[in-house]
């Protein structure tokens, strides 16, 4: 089954709410109606019964109407009155007196149904032949213990004509106004997701090769344009992870490219020659390296990758960052002693924060060694700072520095700055890319300043407290793959 677009269910839904909405406005109309009329002929009955009350006067046992000649008013209010009239006595139920109108419809009582009326009540509905009338009934006494009954009534087919014509009126033009709301919903729906319409077409005709394209906005400042926004930087995010593939494919198509290289020629020379023992120790020797390499290389890659799907969970315990870095800085003097490099150490006692010492020994590693790559003949300086909130570790190199350009990006994946830093120096651009995940999943952040060929300065910053380091995804049971 198809689905109904969306103008046309947004349509449907506009029409029906209308339709309910108007059939309850109806119902409680009519009922409001019901009620005033039927009010508006008790009153109007009451009016007259005023009026006719006014003039009833019973003289020697007889019930009289009695009106002035001269007052013409008086006259036709009276004659109004009395135009549905029927009079008669208690308790015999004898006719006293009947109105032409009622006489020539047939509406005279049997004396039973006089007595069962006088003890009804003061208002009573009656079907006569095809008229129906509301009468009022009023008891008169009089001295010579005669009563009369008397009934003063009221067509009621001109009320029930009127609510009639109004429920035709209602069954004919609510239907007409849901069917002309409904064009006119489905007209502003689809003014409304035109725009819509727009960004779908706009969005189909970009592709992979085309992500630097946006998509335009309105102007409008309304939810369009929210939703253009939004899929921009959608946009703009995949464009940046594309390019990343882009850079990682061709940086690690050259990475694989050389080892591979260096061992095919030299398998194929050792088919091709006779070599000694020796020379074959040699080779073997020289294909591990290259093996290890390569082997260091996909393990980078597997670790990032667990790292960013959350499969690697973070220890949470005291460590002593001091002492951390000053073993760091130990073992890497030799190193560093071996490319003309001398590390300088600025790092007070007993400095502790909350987290993963494996974790966080790497992400120095990585730091320390980056510095030590890139800092021919010079120096590194590592400091430790603390206060309540944080704590701040600082290697500060004089290598070679990082250009303005490339600064933004060395902590994205799989990126390498130019050739001219780049060139000789093993890695795929993952290092770094590690070590700001280590310092964020430890509720940190890091910073980098640099100026080429004057140096560059890391800083990690780390909270200082155990609770301000809880991150999710952290346990007491991790270790380094």
């Amino acid at each position: 089954m198809k689905i109904p677009s969306l103008r046309a269910r947004l349509t449907i839904w506009y029409s029906l709410t209308l339709a309910a909405i108007l059939l309850v406005f109806n119902v409680l109309f009519y009922h409001a109606l019901n009620i005033v009329v039927d009010r508006s002929l008790t009153q109007e009955l009451r009016q007259r019964f005023t009026i006719l009350n006014n003039h009833v006067q019973i003289r020697s046992g007889v019930l009289q109407i009695v009106t002035n000649p001269a007052n013409r008013d008086e006259n036709y209010l009276v004659q109004l009155a009395s135009r549905y009239l029927q009079i008669y006595r208690l308790p015999e139920g004898d006719l006293i007196l009947q109105s032409r109108d009622l006489e020539l419809i047939g509406a005279r009582l049997t004396p039973v149904q006089v007595r069962q009326i006088a003890k009804t009540g003061e208002f009573n509905d009656v079907q006569i032949g095809r008229e129906r009338f509301r009468f009022h009934n009023a008891i008169y006494p009089s001295d010579e213990g005669h009563t009369f009954l008397v009934r003063i009534g009221i067509p009621l087919i001109p009320a029930e004509n009127a609510r009639a014509g109004f429920l035709y009126a209602l069954f004919l033009l609510s239907p007409l106004g849901v069917i002309l709301a409904g064009l006119m919903g489905w007209n502003m729906a689809g003014r409304a997701l035109h725009p819509i319409k727009g960004v779908a077409i706009a969005a189909r005709n970009i592709d992979i090769d085309q992500l630097e394209q946006r998509l335009p906005l309105s102007g409008a400042g309304d939810e369009v344009d929210d939703l253009v926004r939004s899929f921009n930087e959608t946009l703009s995010r995949l464009e940046n992870s594309v390019a990343q593939m882009k850079q990682f494919t061709a940086s690690i198509s050259h990475e694989l490219r050389t080892p591979l290289t260096v061992l095919r020629g030299e398998s194929e020379v050792a088919l091709l020659e006779k070599y000694s023992v020796d020379d074959y120790r040699q080779l073997l020797s020289s294909q591990l390296e290259e093996f290890e390499k390569l082997s260091s290389m996909v393990n980078d890659l597997l670790l990032l990758a667990n790292a960013e799907a959350g499969d690697i969970v973070l220890a949470q315990r005291d460590v002593d960052l001091s002492e951390l870095v000053l073993s760091l800085a130990e073992q890497l003097e030799p190193v560093a002693n071996s490319h003309g490099v001398e590390i300088q150490t600025d790092i007070p006692a007993n400095i502790h924060i909350c987290g993963d010492a494996s974790w966080l020994e790497r992400a120095v590693l990585n730091l320390i060694d980056n510095a030590i790559k890139f800092t021919p003949h010079g120096h590194i300086s590592l400091s430790l700072r603390q206060d309540t909130k944080q704590t701040l570790l600082r290697i500060e190199d004089t290598g070679i520095g990082i250009s303005q350009e490339a600064l933004p990006h060395i902590f994205d994946r799989f990126y390498r700055a130019e050739q001219s830093r780049s060139k000789g120096t093993p890695g795929v651009g993952l290092g770094l890319a590690l070590v700001r995940w280590i310092i964020e999943k430890h509720s940190g952040r890091i910073t980098v300043e640099s100026e080429p060929a004057r140096g560059t300065r890391f800083t990690m910053i780390l909270p200082s407290t155990s609770a301000n380091s809880t991150n999710q995804g952290l346990s007491k049971h991790s270790r380094l793959p």
